[in-house]
């Protein structure tokens, strides 16, 4: 249990800016044993946010577009816009005019944000409070419970999936302290996802998968593997996609039973 709690607070530590009884210090066992745990701090983070939903929600003064402003503001709040800095980062990398590996691993260490990060930071913030809306607007609360932790689940299968290219770091100490057992550790903290017993959770899971994929070829072919930027970017992203899956299939039922309803009348 010691090991577990001491693992646990360095994940806490790690992916959020929530206040800590003691800090633990970076180390290869700490490091595999607080890996596992990243999609359990993802669970910490939504339930947060499931709470405040019910909270804000329960006088029924609010509209499901204002819950979802508040619930992404004190999201980035809760993890200090951690995440958010690497999505800018990489897509000013990404979508820069550079042509080598190296000058792009250059864009990213800058502290300036460009015109591609600034747009990518907008709309990603924009998109997911449209999405968080829809979902709200659909009564589908428990799945502001569940994203973060498919965001944190997405970090530890891109540390087994990809090289770190970058030396030195705790991102590093992660990368080697990654094994197949760690990997499965975290999908099976993401396996009460299924208590939400939405017909579109199989829809979710599938986007998440292939998004994961395409993403890691995407970052090998501009950068050669993966950093803590893109690690940020694919935390975002990744939760973007997962609740995507929600309206998108809510969308393509109602086509299908439209379609339905004209062949039978």
């Amino acid at each position: 249990m010691k090991n577990f709690m001491k693992a646990f607070i360095f994940a806490v530590q790690f992916l959020t800016r929530i206040p800590v009884p003691s800090v633990v210090e970076p180390g290869e066992m700490v490091a595999r044993r607080s890996l596992a745990l990243f999609p359990l701090v993802g669970w910490l983070i939504g339930g947060m946010l499931y709470c405040l939903c019910i909270i804000i929600m329960l006088p029924g003064r609010f509209s499901p577009l204002t819950v979802a402003v508040f619930l992404v503001t004190i999201e980035t709040l809760i993890t200090g816009a951690f995440h958010l800095d690497g999505l800018a980062d990489t897509f000013d990398a990404f979508f820069s005019t550079a042509t080598t590996r190296e000058r792009k691993l250059e864009i990213m260490k800058d502290s300036r944000i460009g015109v591609m990060g600034a747009v990518a930071l907008m709309l990603s913030l924009l998109v997911k409070t449209a999405l968080i809306s829809e979902c709200l607007r659909y009564d589908l609360k428990a799945v502001v419970a569940i994203y973060p932790a498919m965001g944190r689940l997405a970090q530890v299968v891109l540390y087994k999936t990809s090289a770190y290219v970058r030396s030195g770091g705790i991102g590093q100490l992660f990368s080697k302290a990654v094994t197949p057992k760690v990997v499965w550790c975290a999908v099976a903290l993401v396996l009460p996802s299924v208590l939400l017993q939405s017909p579109y959770l199989f829809l979710a899971f599938a986007l998440f998968a292939c998004f994961i994929a395409y993403y890691t070829h995407y970052a090998r072919r501009h950068i050669g593997g993966i950093t803590g930027d893109v690690l940020g970017s694919a935390t975002v992203l990744s939760e973007i996609v997962f609740l995507a899956a929600f309206p998108v299939g809510m969308f393509l039922q109602w086509i299908f039973l439209q379609f339905i309803i004209i062949l039978t009348s």
